[in-house]
Formats: structure tokens, C-alpha cells, sequence
């Protein structure tokens, strides 16, 4: 997992194009002007999903790794924890399902609290629990750009 912020995206284009279309476009395009829901940047290779919520309980949120896309998150208003375990430290709970393209796990991991205009990128060994909420929930909104890896 890689934890930084927008302004140093520069710096992750050494993992593709993919991930450079990423971060342009979130350079490029307001995530707050945005439509809630899935925006296509490279058709099912980089597409966004632009969602608006309020941060939860740790009850309400799910450990998952996919295997087919890297997610990069991207806080553009409020904040919110991100948890993180390696697969290797983790116990499977709900095997693969190729359509969300998700696996889950016991919810055990260490947290990073995501900022306005910080990114976090996962990779598909990497376990993460996105929305985790503080000592009260905060309305946030954000962006999770899907790349497929």
C-alpha cells in the first residue's frame, strides 16, 4: 500500500499508464463537481466511482483484496481511517467473487487516516478496509479509481 498526497502523484506513474490516466484525471477533474457513480475513464481498465457517504463504525465496513484491479482512493472532502493488513496476515472469511471482484476477511489490521487531497493506493495483495470513521462519522467524499492490474 502507498499512502501520499495528490500533489506527488507524479512520482507513481512508474507503475503504468494506467496509473498515470488515474492521476491525471484526478488532477484534472473535480471529485466534488462530480455525479455520484462510476465515471469511465479507459472503459473497464480505469473507470472511477465517485461515492459520498458518511464514515462508519468499524461493524459496518469490510476487510477486502481483489485480484483483478488496484484501487487508488482519493479523499476530496472530510476524512476517514484506512485499514490495511498484508494477505499473508490475514484469514479469509467470504471467498472470491469475480463480479465485485472481492474477497473478505477477519476485520484485523492496522489504520492510516486519510485527509482532503491524500491518496491511497492498494494493490491486490493488499487487504484494506475503506470508510472506517473516527470517534464520530463525518459526511466524506471520495473517489476510488479502479485499475486494472
Amino acid at each position: 500500500m502507498v499512502v501520499d498526497h495528490l500533489a506527488d502523484c507524479e512520482t507513481y506513474y512508474v507503475f503504468g499508464e494506467r496509473f498515470k490516466k488515474a492521476f491525471e484525471f484526478l488532477k484534472t477533474h473535480d471529485i466534488r463537481e462530480m455525479e455520484v457513480g462510476r465515471h469511465d475513464i479507459d472503459g473497464d481498465d480505469v473507470f472511477i466511482l465517485v461515492q459520498e457517504y458518511t464514515s462508519k463504525t468499524i461493524d459496518n465496513c469490510g476487510l477486502e483484496a481483489h485480484e483483478k484491479y488496484a484501487d487508488v482512493h482519493y479523499v476530496a472532502e472530510g476524512f476517514e481511517y484506512l485499514g490495511y493488513a498484508h494477505v499473508s496476515r490475514c484469514r479469509e472469511t467470504k471467498p472470491y467473487d469475480p463480479v465485485p471482484d472481492a474477497k473478505f476477511f477477519e476485520k484485523e489490521c492496522q489504520f492510516v487516516l486519510l485527509q482532503e487531497g491524500d491518496i491511497a493506493i492498494v494493490f491486490p495483495h493488499d487487504v484494506h478496509m475503506p470508510q472506517k470513521r473516527a470517534l464520530v462519522g463525518v459526511p466524506v467524499r471520495k473517489a476510488c479509481i479502479k485499475v486494472r492490474v
